[in-house]
């Protein structure tokens, strides 16, 4: 029997499907790759069925499941005999994502806590007590508390049972267990007691999700030493890394509104609240048909927001900033105010500038100049009061916050006096929006960005509407009308003015839907990375004979001394080719998570 090969339908089914299952198989083999296509084609699916729907035997099947299920890329369900499994594109995020989460571990915690991250993301979850036997005594210490600043801060979750079920069936069990004991009365209507049930198991899947996670489930004390419970395992939290992706890519909002020193005065704000901010993925969201209406989806997400300001979970003070500050950020001479320039001329309190005038003195001699100067330096003083001596100080903080709270897109809100919060749920469109307009100004141009910003702002519009608002021609708003239409980021009306709807009495308009261009971006954006990394494969198995050669442990270190020349020429182009394509894809991969992921 020939091995099996993966099919062309799981690149042209979808781009998501594309790019899982060359990341799959460049990670996991394409045993793996085969199982999450045909688990993404048909759906929830037993190993006998995936069997059959693939040339793959029923034992590849289970071997390449077990590797899935450990690392969270497939999710499994057990109704009676028979195992369902799911796939979850989360599970592949941690993969596309771990190469930037282990940096950004290493920037912030060390090289130690990278590598703790590395081999949770490796193996998909570590046990605690397992994982401390492979040190000495005294590497035990730092270890152990190295996992608890990571447990601590939010990048390790307690791994549950109920992480390896499919959120779905979960709340199907949850609420077929309220519907039971939820009795039918002649008083109420079948309508209300669903809507009952309904309402009782989001408060059972909320408890449900949160069971175990207690501290006193996950910690015990001994001789006055934090430490886990043996039994724990724990494993990576994607939610929180997500949150900082948010952050992220909110201070580059600010950056190119405000500026560097703006931006970093907001960088410290976000990470004041990051780790209690809302979840970008909200259990209730990712249940199909529990929200459908976008009133009642806009409302859920406020709610969170909401009570998590109430309980000042997402609330900082001002006087906090400053030691979130980076010690290298010097804030003296970032505000020019009244309180922060050189005075001019004075002005008087009805608005006209004082005209200063000549006085002599007793010998009948004039007053010199610098010392009339003086004079009015001193008078001036107590207004114009300069805090340049504190690289931090609160003053200058003050000025940035009240640039972030009074724009037009109000970056903080205040709480109350000297007490902010970030409109997590307000910026997001904004940030989309950004993006999205920058997108447009490079790669069509300024007018597109023009007729573009039009069309959003007027909601319905026709050709004409469109050329008298942004001053263009209406031969070059045709063309900017069709770059944008290909790039479906602006929809075509049509409005029939006859009954027999006549071509020639026809009119077309215009309107840009956001939702679905990010959509269509997003996927667009995940071909093209998916494109990337078969890019790097092909060339790597182009070469495989040299760089299998390069692997070989006599030749690691003296390539040099055993490699031919062209050899030699050769590894530094294939080198040179990957780092190339490995910058790309992270520069497509930051845009398909501001407008896929965020």
């Amino acid at each position: 029997m020939a091995p099996a090969s993966l099919s062309e339908s799981a690149k042209t089914q979808s781009p998501s499907s594309y790019l899982y299952t060359t990341l799959a198989s460049s990670h996991l083999g394409e045993t793996s790759a085969i199982v999450i296509s045909s688990l993404i084609a048909f759906g929830r699916s037993t190993p006998k069925s995936i069997s059959s729907n693939t040339d793959l035997s029923l034992k590849q099947v289970k071997t390449a499941l077990v590797s899935l299920v450990q690392l969270k890329c497939v999710l499994y369900w057990r109704e009676g005999k028979e195992v369902y499994y799911t796939f979850d594109e989360r599970g592949m995020h941690r993969l596309l994502y771990s190469g930037d989460i282990v940096i950004h571990i290493r920037s912030v915690y060390g090289n130690d806590s990278a590598q703790i991250i590395q081999n949770v993301l490796e193996n998909g979850s570590i046990n605690v007590k397992e994982y401390l036997s492979s040190f000495s005594e005294d590497q035990k210490y730092e270890t152990t508390s190295k996992l608890l600043k990571l447990y601590n801060d939010g990048w390790l979750s307690r791994l549950q049972p109920h992480d390896y079920y499919p959120l779905e069936d979960v709340w199907d069990m949850l609420f077929q267990e309220t519907l039971k004991n939820t009795p039918r009365t002649a008083t109420t209507s079948e309508i209300k007691r669903l809507a009952e049930a309904k309402a009782r198991t989001k408060i059972k899947l909320n408890e449900y999700l949160a069971k175990g996670t207690d501290p006193k489930d996950v910690f015990l004390v001994e001789a006055g030493m934090q430490k886990f419970h043996p039994q724990v395992t724990v494993s990576f939290n994607l939610s929180r890394y997500e949150k900082h992706l948010r952050s992220r890519a909110l201070v580059g909002l600010v950056n190119s509104r405000f500026g560097l020193l703006t931006s970093k005065v907001y960088e410290a704000c976000c990470s004041l609240i990051e780790q209690n901010s809302p979840d970008l993925h909200l259990p209730h969201l990712q249940i199909s048909g529990l929200i459908n209406d976008p009133e009642e989806e806009r409302s859920y997400i406020s709610s969170i927001e909401n009570g998590l300001i109430d309980s000042k979970r997402t609330v900082f003070n001002i006087r906090d900033i400053p030691r979130a500050l980076s010690s290298n950020i010097d804030l003296r001479n970032s505000i020019l105010t009244q309180n922060f320039l050189k005075p001019g001329k004075r002005v008087n309190i009805n608005g006209t500038v004082s005209v200063s005038k000549k006085v002599k003195l007793e010998d009948g001699t004039p007053q010199p100049a610098s010392a009339e100067a003086d004079e009015d330096l001193d008078d001036d003083s107590d207004d114009f009061v300069t805090d340049n001596a504190d690289a931090k100080s609160i003053s200058l903080i003050s000025e940035h916050i009240r640039l972030l709270t009074s724009s037009s897109i109000p970056m903080l809100s205040e709480i109350t006096p000297g007490s902010y919060t970030i409109p997590y749920m307000q910026l997001s469109k904004h940030v989309k929006q950004h993006n999205l307009n920058t997108l447009v100004k490079t790669t069509l141009g300024v007018n597109a960005l023009r007729v573009l910003r039009c069309i959003q702002q007027m909601k319905l519009v026709d050709e004409k509407a469109i050329s008298n608002s942004v001053l263009l021609k209406e031969k070059t708003v045709k063309n900017e009308l069709y770059k944008l239409i290909n790039m479906n980021l602006v929809e075509i009306q049509e409005v029939p003015r006859s009954a027999d709807r006549a071509a020639v009495k026809t009119f077309f308009l215009f309107r840009h839907k956001p939702i679905s261009a990010y959509r269509f971006l997003s996927d667009a954006l995940m071909y093209d990375m998916a494109e990337i990394l078969t890019n790097i494969a092909r060339f790597k198995s182009d070469n495989k004979i040299l760089l299998e050669k390069c692997d070989r442990e006599d030749v690691k270190g003296h390539e040099e001394e055993l490699l031919l020349e062209s050899e030699l020429k050769t590894l530094r182009q294939l080198q040179q080719r990957e780092l190339l394509n490995l910058g790309r894809l992270h520069r497509v991969m930051w845009l398909q998570i501001v407008f896929g992921v965020l």
